[in-house]
């Protein structure tokens, strides 16, 4: 039997927290993109399916979001124009620069949503600091993926020019990667915190925060890299005491042997059965992988609900009715 968070919990007494996937935005991966316009348009189509649970009276929502492409691009124009303007911009900064610019097109059309159907409710977007080491070894051996997909050729290009490190995503071509170090503390957590505890619905971490180092005066200082969204959401989950916590992807569930003749999907399992799957090789570090690893240091940070579904079917999810659901026992 599926649990259901909704029948366990007061509705909206609930907390959760919503970790949007790429299709979010359903931003393009060529080089290209989508116009703005077609932005604002897709993620009002995505932010209806959080106000509908708020519409249920679900009111103490936390939202973070990837920022893969888009961070990419900053930094593939930055490269692109530094013989006119040469570059001023750190990695740090440029994660900085999409939470500005993802925040606001999510916070716009949340309330702008909330506001046709009568709802009093609004979203707040802030700046996200995330701790990490820096001699975390992410630093010698970059894995996380930014910016648009290239064939090998295009790729070899880049990595000649630029000095960039490619690597093979999925079968989808070659995308760039940088550092991706492992988080340690959210900053402005207790702010957070307030924010959920006052039925404030709050925009945070987006791509996985701003990663800082803090040195040995106690300042905290930017660092070239970009920390994985799910990590730090499920780091802020337990920070905060989230409830449920909700990975959104393009799939309804977590897959065993996905892709093969022997695929089945998982509906219901305990944190230490997807351990096991896990140590099997079951999930792919360029797909499912650092989702599943998320959802673990989750529930072994305290939690005791996580779940992995389609962003179309949230509000199913939450009742029990489709997704992964990953429980403590």
């Amino acid at each position: 039997m599926i649990f259901s968070a909704a029948s366990k919990n007061k509705g909206k007494d609930l907390s959760i927290l919503i970790a949007l996937g790429g299709n979010a935005l359903n931003v393009d991966d060529t080089q290209g993109g989508i116009s703005l316009k077609e932005e604002f348009f897709i993620a009002r189509q995505a932010m209806k399916n959080i106000v509908d649970l708020v519409s249920d009276g679900y009111e103490r929502i936390i939202i973070t979001h990837g920022n893969g492409p888009q961070v990419g691009r900053i930094f593939l124009q930055q490269e692109l124009t530094k013989e006119a303007f040469p570059r001023q911009t750190t990695l740090d900064v440029c994660v900085a620069d999409t939470q500005g610019r993802i925040g606001y097109i999510i916070q716009n059309v949340f309330n702008n949503e909330c506001r046709s159907r009568g709802l009093d409710k609004f979203a707040y977007s802030l700046i996200t600091q995330v701790l990490v080491d820096v001699q975390d070894h992410a630093f010698n051996d970059p894995t996380k993926p930014i910016g648009a997909f290239y064939s090998e050729k295009e790729a070899a290009e880049l990595s000649c020019k630029y000095g960039w490190v490619m690597k093979s995503q999925a079968k989808k071509g070659m995308r760039r990667v940088v550092p991706s170090p492992i988080p340690l503390d959210v900053i402005e957590k207790q702010m957070f915190k307030q924010m959920l505890a006052s039925n404030m619905i709050a925009i945070v971490g987006g791509g996985g925060g701003i990663p800082v180092v803090r040195r040995e005066s106690g300042e905290l200082e930017g660092v070239e890299a970009v920390i994985d969204k799910d990590r730090t959401s499920a780091l802020l989950a337990n920070a905060v005491g989230i409830d449920v916590f909700i990975i959104l992807t393009e799939s309804d569930y977590v897959y065993l042997d996905y892709g093969k003749i022997t695929e089945k999907k998982i509906e219901n399992i305990t944190v230490d059965e997807l351990v096991k799957h896990h140590e099997q090789g079951q999930f792919p570090a360029g797909s499912m992988g650092p989702k599943v690893e998320a959802v673990i240091s989750f529930i072994q940070g305290g939690g005791t609900h996580a779940i992995i579904a389609s962003l179309f079917h949230l509000k199913e999810a939450l009742a029990g009715k489709s997704g992964t659901h990953i429980l403590k026992e």
